[in-house]
Formats: structure tokens, sequence, C-alpha cells
């Protein structure tokens, strides 16, 4: 059963992350570009519609609001996400900061190479990331959506071992925060070896994949494998406004939580 189960789970991300991939085709071949929160909020959207019978519930800043509590002097929410997944064999939290990957055009007229804007050089949301994550035993990590409206998309089929993945199952890949903090560069080509197709970092089989998945990857990062139950779960009950003023507080953009179980 479990076994089913968690290839189900990994099929799903799979396909999710081909969608991902596919919308923003869709959205730049009309002259759009979908920012890193509505592609956030639609993958979750379809998620949720797709596991509700699994206990995936997913709470996001209310908007109307425009992001802001006068209690807690707040003008605007952060984009940063928390995620607990429970499963069988673990309760684990990540801290998660996502990223589009840039498509714009050459003097020339030609796709540019593949970079991440959002990638500040000053280093100081990937320090916040880390630094607001680990206090609560969340691991800090980045999810990039990514398309082939670049001059270098090759690089999405171009890695060899255990990466290997079709271009588009590349539409969500991972990295660690560790990771991205000790890089100089924000292009596609300096930061692909130091990421994972979500499929193969998330994952339900015995034990933590994430773990296993963290351990070999660049960056080093210590991995946090039994988070405490974030205090936001007591808020999914007690209705909007009560989130809404606890995300505005801790500046997060939202946050969800995916209980699996066989």
């Amino acid at each position: 059963m479990m076994r089913h189960r968690s290839l189900h789970f990994r099929r799903h991300l799979r396909d999710v992350g081909r969608w991902v991939w596919r919308e923003q085709e869709d959205a730049l071949h009309f002259g759009l570009k979908l920012q890193e929160e509505t592609i956030t909020e639609m993958l979750l959207l379809r998620m949720a519609r797709d596991f509700s019978s699994s206990g995936l519930k997913v709470n996001m800043f209310n908007r109307i609001q425009e992001g802001g509590s006068k209690r807690y002097k707040k003008t605007g929410n952060g984009a940063d996400w928390e995620w607990f997944i429970e499963t069988n064999h673990c309760e684990v939290g990540f801290r998660i900061q996502a990223k589009v990957l840039f498509s714009g055009l050459t003097r020339g007229g030609r796709l540019s190479v593949g970079k991440y804007d959002g990638l500040l050089k000053d280093k100081k949301q990937t320090t916040d990331l880390i630094t607001g994550a680990r206090p609560k035993r969340f691991n800090p990590i980045y999810i990039f959506y990514n398309h082939s409206w670049i001059s270098d998309r090759v690089l999405f089929s171009a890695l060899k071992g255990s990466n290997v993945a079709s271009p588009t199952e590349w539409g969500c890949s991972i990295s660690t925060a560790n990771f991205i903090l000790h890089q100089t560069d924000n292009s596609l080509s300096s930061l692909i070896g130091g990421m994972l197709p979500w499929h193969m970092f998330f994952g339900l089989e015995k034990g933590c994949v994430a773990k296993e998945a963290m351990l070999n990857m660049a960056g080093e990062q210590e991995f946090f494998s039994e988070t405490p139950r974030p205090e936001w779960l007591n808020f999914m009950r007690d209705g909007p406004f009560a989130m809404d003023e606890y995300l505005a507080e801790r500046d997060l953009a939202g946050v969800a939580y995916f209980k699996i179980k066989s």
C-alpha cells in the first residue's frame, strides 16, 4: 500500500513539474510573465485538488488586505513559504523561497542565457531564509520554476548521472539555501549542478527521501529530519483572520500542510 502511494506521489510531482513548465511556456508565448507567488499558488491549488483526500491543507496570505498588520506594524508579507510534511516515517518542515527563471532578449533580439534575477548579490535574502528557518528546525530550500525560453536550455538535458530527467521535469527544481549562499553567480549554468528536479527530492518511501537527497546535494547543508509541529497548524482551525495575523507577524506568504499516510 505504502509503496504504491509513494510511486503515485512521485509520479504526481513529476506531472506537476511538467505542468509548471508548460504554464510558463504558454504565458511567455503570449507575452506574459508569471510571478513566483502566482506559480506557487497555482501549484498548491492543483495539489490541494488532487490530494485533498490525503490531507493536504493550504493557507495563503490574504492579499485583499494588501498584506500588512497594524497590530504588528507590518507593511507587507514576504515571499517565504513554510511547508510541513507528515508521513508514516517523518514529520519534517521546509522554509521555501521560490524563484522564476528569467526570460529576456539580448540587444540582438535573441533569447538571453538563463538566470534568476531575484537572487540578490548581497545574499541578504538567502541569509534571512536560513536564519528564519533553522531556530525552528525547518530546512531552508529554494524552489526554482523553469522553462525553455532561454538560449542555454540544453542544460536541462545535458546532465549525467543520478540527476537525469526529461527537460520538462525540471519545471520545479530544488536546491539548498546553503548552496545558493556560497554561489557568486545567479546563472542557470552555475546553479543547475546544485539542483534536483523536485520529484527526486520529495518522497514518501521508508525513511525521509529529502534527507537522503540532501546528503548527496551540493552545499553540505544540515538536514533537520524531525521538525516540531508548527504553531500555524492550530490557526488552520481558527479562520482566515487568525492565520493572516500569524503570517503577517512572521513575514510569510503562506503555509502548506501535507499529511500523507498509508
